[in-house]
């Protein structure tokens, strides 16, 4: 824990690491569950790369930082060009948790937002960029105060979508 922070009871704690497990989890889910096609990126007026028109947001992302904080969970999201969305989540345990469902994006406004496969909406919708290169995407919580997640270009290690569980409703959703 960095020597800035303030002390924060055991339990507080356990929930926030439990959060950001399952959390990561879900982004995980997301990557795997897809296939992790190549980006497109569509640049404006003969390729300057001041005038980006849009970036290819349907790939794979791995969880880097969650406000600020290096991510303690280990969470894979697989955006699909179709729509569907898996999030694989590794918390404590050594499997995989895998979250289904759809997601939609709202280019013009960068609004992400997501429905499990179980019908219940993601915690919240989510502005998104992703950078120049293409490499890292940042999704900040519309739902205040807001969570700022960054994720960088990845895809799902194989020991993820060998060594997976499906949610239960019981499971924590990531996002």
């Amino acid at each position: 824990m960095p020597i800035f922070a303030p002390k924060i009871p055991k339990i507080m704690m356990k929930n926030m690491k439990r959060y950001l497990m399952h959390l990561m989890c879900a982004v995980f889910a997301l990557v795997a569950m897809t296939s992790c096609e190549g980006f497109e990126i569509n640049w404006g007026n003969g390729g300057n790369d001041e005038d980006v028109v849009s970036v290819e947001l349907a790939r794979c992302w791995h969880l880097v930082s969650f406000c600020g904080v290096e991510a303690e969970a280990d969470i894979y999201i697989d955006l699909g060009k179709d729509g569907k969305f898996a999030i694989y989540q590794r918390t404590e345990e050594l499997e995989y948790t895998v979250f289904n469902g759809t997601y939609t994006a709202d280019e013009e406004n960068s609004l992400l937002q997501g429905v499990y496969s179980d019908g219940e909406a993601w915690a919240s919708s989510y502005h998104y960029t992703v950078d120049k290169e293409a490499k890292m995407l940042t999704l900040e919580s519309v739902e205040r105060p807001s969570e700022v997640s960054i994720y960088e270009l990845s895809e799902v290690p194989a020991s993820a979508t060998a060594n997976t569980r499906s949610a239960s409703v019981s499971d924590v959703k990531p996002l």
